[in-house]
């Protein structure tokens, strides 16, 4: 973040930390999530403000007392290209912000330890590197990245991913 002010920097994280819409991060990832979900919420708003206002002026200026007889009104090429280009624009900024985020989620680092994880109907089987096995849980490896490699036998239900302490 280092095109942001570190004053404003600091006051954000301390006023999202105690924010009650969002959880505590429980990743390194969360921050940019949560800018882009500020950003696209930032944005509906702006645009949600926008055809209020433009809706409320409309109706105020060209109610029936002011214009008895309906008129008819030329469309202007360059207004419906603005805001179709602009929307567009915003639509494509978050889609890549999204994505870039979303292939960093997926993208496990290269030291990342690769542990498998069997879905059967009734249970879970955990294969760590080592060859080690257990049922139903997977001990925690702490200060190490994770790759979960998931695959099933029957189904996939109730594996969970306890948060770290």
């Amino acid at each position: 973040m280092d095109h942001i002010s570190p004053v404003i920097w600091q006051f954000l994280v301390k006023w999202l930390t105690n924010f009650a819409l969002l959880p505590p991060e429980a990743s390194k990832i969360a921050p940019q999530m949560d800018a882009l979900l500020f950003f696209m919420v930032l944005v509906s708003l702006i645009g949600l403000t926008i055809v209020v206002l433009l809706v409320t002026s409309f109706s105020i200026l060209y109610r029936k007392k002011r214009h008895p007889v309906a008129v008819q009104v030329e469309g202007s090429t360059l207004l419906e290209a603005t805001w179709t280009i602009i929307p567009l624009g915003l639509f494509l900024v978050m889609f890549v912000w999204g994505a870039l985020i979303l292939f960093r989620v997926f993208t496990p680092p290269a030291n990342a330890m690769n542990i498998y994880v069997v879905g059967k109907q009734w249970m879970w089987k955990v294969e760590h590197p080592g060859g080690q096995h257990e049922d139903q849980r997977a001990a925690r490896a702490t200060g190490h990245a994770v790759q979960l490699t998931l695959i099933s036998q029957d189904v996939f239900h109730s594996f969970s991913i306890p948060p770290s302490a």
